[in-house]
């Protein structure tokens, strides 16, 4: 990498320049590391029978002699800021494991590739909580056998979410000719919040809502295609005051 800097300005003072020298000392650090690193990185899942494209994905590029401006010095600098032009090798992109996810952006559910970084350890063992699910190192052998583990699983996951989907659009259909004077039919995902924050979570549904405001949300069984009522929220009923409920309650016992 060259290690030439030149001020937008016509002088440069001697603090600029070793400024600039600094930046592009560390610069070319980083990247000597970076490339460093994915060369290792590369080695060692080949020689341990990953397949690139279909385990693992190397993107790192670079490109040499690249100029571009850049901002130096400043506040928590010795120096004013400043801009200058350096020349530098230009690079991005590592070295990824590839695992795959059951992807349904585009409403259609498939399986797709998902990269995820990992760190390789002094003695060569791999470091990946997207896959191992904890920070625990592991022999190459065993995290490309977690990842055809994984893999595995999500052909299964793929046929769990399609027959949920479906049990769903069933859901959907039903609620719609049961209330035809609904303002929509519509699945979505409720936040379930525990009294102790330490199991919440999300879970899909099914809401009918009605022009007043009024709504009623049912629970569908992603197995058995079973639909429940979870909950009911009548405008006229919650308008009601205390005084009111104890009124009706008094105008049906006297018709018993």
């Amino acid at each position: 990498m060259k290690t030439e800097g030149q001020q937008l300005e016509m002088f440069l003072t001697v603090e600029q320049e070793q400024a600039i020298q600094e930046y592009l000392n560390n610069y070319d650090f980083h990247f000597r590391n970076n490339k460093g690193d994915v060369e290792k990185k590369h080695q060692v899942l080949v020689e341990n029978g990953f397949i690139e494209g279909v385990h693992f994905e190397n993107t790192f590029t670079f490109k040499e002699n690249v100029t571009e401006t850049v901002s130096l010095g400043g506040r928590w600098y010795k120096i004013e800021e400043f801009e200058t032009e350096v020349t530098i090798t230009k690079y991005q992109g590592g070295v990824f494991l590839l695992h795959d996810i059951v992807d349904g952006e585009d409403g259609t559910n498939k399986i797709i590739k998902k990269n995820t970084t990992f760190h390789l350890t002094s003695s060569g063992k791999i470091e990946c909580f997207s896959i191992v699910g904890s920070y625990r190192s592991l022999k190459p052998a065993t995290m490309l056998r977690k990842i055809v583990e994984l893999n595995e699983s999500t052909k299964e996951r793929l046929v769990i979410v399609n027959k949920k989907d479906t049990h769903f659009d069933n859901a959907i259909t039903t609620l719609k000719l049961e209330f035809p004077n609904s303002v929509s039919v519509g699945r979505s995902s409720e936040w379930v919040q525990t009294y102790n924050w330490k199991n919440t979570y999300h879970v899909d549904i099914v809401t009918v809502t009605f022009v007043d405001g009024s709504y009623i949300q049912y629970d569908v069984n992603s197995f058995s295609g079973e639909i429940k009522i979870r909950k009911v929220y009548d405008v006229v009923i919650e308008k009601l005051t205390l005084q009111d409920k104890v009124n009706n309650l008094k105008d049906r016992l006297a018709k018993v």
